[in-house]
């Protein structure tokens, strides 16, 4: 075998470049984790048939509404399913303050009506009790 001056290598009469294969085989490479990537943002962007973080999806949970109460506590009222869930979140722990089911004519009001009154209505039922 005889190395040119170019970096080619002949072999039995065949020449081969080896400075050009290895450029266009990283390239393809870089194509093909380009368009992986690509992949991976669209079904993280617009979702996927049970995957992904659609509006219409029933199985995710929705934050509603949250009150900042102090450093790093609040009240947050989450719908997830067909329960409607007050939840007090501190630095260290999510506690479930109070649950109701919700029907669908919840959702035509608007969502700062429903976590005011949701609120009200939980604080009143802990102050009575």
């Amino acid at each position: 075998m005889a190395q040119g001056a170019h970096g080619a290598i002949q072999s039995s009469g065949a020449v081969f470049d080896t400075g050009a294969n290895v450029l266009s085989m990283l390239g393809y490479l870089c194509l093909l984790l380009g368009f992986l990537f690509f992949l991976y943002w669209l079904l993280r962007r617009f979702g996927s048939f049970g995957m992904g973080t659609g509006a219409n999806n029933s199985h995710t949970p929705h934050l509603l509404g949250r009150l900042y109460l102090g450093n790093r506590q609040s009240v947050a009222v989450v719908r997830f399913k067909s329960k409607t869930m007050v939840l007090g979140v501190t630095e260290h722990q999510i506690n479930l303050l109070g649950q109701e089911d919700y029907e669908e004519s919840d959702e035509q009001k608007p969502s700062t009506s429903k976590f005011a009154g949701l609120l009200k209505g939980k604080v009143e039922d802990a102050s009575d009790s």
